[in-house]
């Protein structure tokens, strides 16, 4: 079957539902060489994935990851990454924030691919703890009403694919798959990515899978957040239909520049700058981002509600409390 299957992408043939989620279980099962690996995720990559592959790629995923158990849907805002811009780690940041405005996250992440710093080695480098197996982190999670869960922990299916991955040096399926396949039940997630041309696809995979309050967006200047200095582009999965729209920085602050970071003390500074009551700007980006956030999930009437609520919480200064909290 799956000779089949690896013949077919090889041709430029789509596959439907039923036979990318066929060989994608093979693949992450280990009885796929890496050759054929490689064959499947360039061929797909070269013609476009399509809706029906990435749903059954994503559904493959879920079933073979690690359940990450919690009382209560969650909310996550992992991202593809894979924009090469090395801007400061806003959804980690955003993360945070809906933590301390009393909102259960948990974030699924990864070292860096592309950046400078990944949301694993962000984090880390703040002291919240990244690399606890699941017992300690469901504790933690308890605890904290947050928790981070590493991916390769949560996957160990992947390692089938991982050095293909790493030698190949393009995006792939895989870069759609991580913010599908969180290990906890998700209520809503936010989802940047860099790949504009890609967001109505991914929306409409996410529809295919039953996923709901989910917004998948891109900047007009290329980010895989929602920029500062450009407008945004969303597609929102709610209620069983596709809303898409646009956020425009102008419409809530005077716009600037996205931060580049180039050191990982860089990364360090901008993000607790970003969650401090005197931040700046970038407060402001931050919040604009968690907007979006709050608006999807039904916390806010808005995305500009939702940005007001963010900097009230960022500048009382229980954001940055919260940071704090959360480390060792």
């Amino acid at each position: 079957m799956s000779a089949d299957i690896i013949k077919k992408t090889g041709m430029g043939e789509s596959l439907n539902f039923e036979e990318t989620y066929s060989v994608f279980i093979d693949m992450m099962d280990g009885r796929l060489e890496e050759a054929e690996i490689a064959s499947i995720l360039i061929s797909m990559r070269l013609r476009g994935e399509t809706v029906e592959e990435i749903a059954g790629a994503a559904r493959a995923m879920n079933d073979k990851k690690i359940v990450f158990e919690t009382d209560m849907p969650v909310y996550d805002t992992c991202g593809t990454g894979g924009s090469g811009k090395s801007t400061m780690n806003v959804s980690s940041a955003v993360a945070v924030l809906l933590s301390a405005m009393g909102y259960p996250v948990v974030k699924h992440g990864n070292r860096a691919v592309s950046g400078v710093v990944g949301s694993a080695d962000m984090y880390e480098m703040c002291g919240v703890p990244v690399n606890s197996d699941k017992e300690h982190m469901t504790a933690y999670f308890k605890k904290n009403n947050f928790a981070f869960l590493f991916a390769p922990m949560y996957h160990p299916a992947l390692k089938y694919a991982g050095s293909v991955r790493k030698k190949l040096r393009v995006p792939t399926m895989f870069n759609f798959l991580g913010p599908l396949a969180n290990p906890a039940n998700i209520g809503g997630q936010i989802v940047g990515m860099p790949f504009r041309d890609k967001l109505a696809i991914l929306a409409e995979s996410l529809l295919l899978l039953g996923r709901d309050k989910v917004a998948v967006y891109s900047s007009l200047d290329g980010y895989d957040e929602i920029s500062s200095f450009s407008p945004t582009e969303i597609h929102e999965v709610s209620g069983g239909r596709i809303i898409k729209h646009y956020i425009n920085p102008s419409e809530f602050f005077m716009p600037f520049q996205m931060p580049v970071v180039k050191t990982s003390e860089d990364a360090v500074k901008f993000f607790n700058a970003a969650i401090s009551p005197d931040g700046g700007n970038y407060s402001k980006l931050v919040a604009l981002n968690a907007g979006l956030a709050l608006a999807v999930f039904e916390k806010a009437d808005s995305v500009k509600d939702g940005y007001g609520m963010a900097m009230e919480a960022i500048q009382s200064g229980k954001v940055l409390e919260k940071l704090n909290s959360l480390k060792g």
